[in-house]
């Protein structure tokens, strides 16, 4: 139970990495910073920008859902030897 647990935390934190990651991207085309420009909002794949959130999301949401999954299974083995 503690390796899904480890699995499920890193990850959630992996997911999180690449949401953040992508988020900053778009938010961040087009912009300048002092005096370099950024790679304009134009060269920046907003489509497959919008997938990686989703897919970081869900992703996100499934390893939420193995990390209670066995939180509760450990819970249950527990109950029973106690």
């Amino acid at each position: 139970m503690i390796d899904a647990l480890q699995t499920a935390t890193t990850g959630m934190t992996r997911a999180s990495d690449r949401f953040g990651n992508v988020a900053q991207t778009i938010a961040s085309a087009g912009a300048p910073v002092a005096e370099t420009a950024l790679q304009p909002a134009a060269q920046v794949d907003l489509s497959s920008a919008a997938a990686e959130l989703v897919g970081s999301k869900s992703a996100f949401a499934l390893n939420a859902a193995v990390a209670r999954t066995a939180d509760r299974m450990t819970g249950r083995l527990l109950d029973i030897n106690a």
